[in-house]
């Protein structure tokens, strides 16, 4: 008979923690980072694609190991007031040479 360090009527603990907004790709984001997903999204050209400011940001975020997803940036535009669309791709075709969005013809470099 094998033996069991634990009463057969132990009920599970309930979890100490709340997932994470990186644990969960579509989970609400924090307004540090709603922040900057705004302000990014009004300095510069993304022609209201979703999935343009979703590929910059997370080629920006890669080192932290923070990502978020086209729906949740999408969402997150859409919810402050912007207009955004998924399945635009981007048509600078992943560079970080974006035109300023207030009047400046000249792109920027960003990194």
């Amino acid at each position: 008979m094998p033996l069991c360090c634990c009463p057969k009527d132990r009920k599970p603990k309930p979890p100490t923690s709340t997932p994470s907004a990186a644990s969960e790709p579509n989970a609400p984001l924090p307004s540090p980072i709603t922040k900057v997903l705004l302000d990014s999204y009004d300095a510069y050209d993304w022609n209201h694609s979703a999935d343009a400011l979703t590929d910059w940001l997370n080629a920006r975020w890669k080192k932290t190991g923070f990502q978020v997803s086209r729906e949740t940036v999408c969402f997150t535009l859409r919810a402050n007031g912007r207009d955004a669309e998924i399945g635009t791709g981007d048509r600078m075709e992943g560079a970080f040479c974006r035109a300023a969005a207030r009047g400046g013809s000249e792109p920027e470099r960003q990194v």
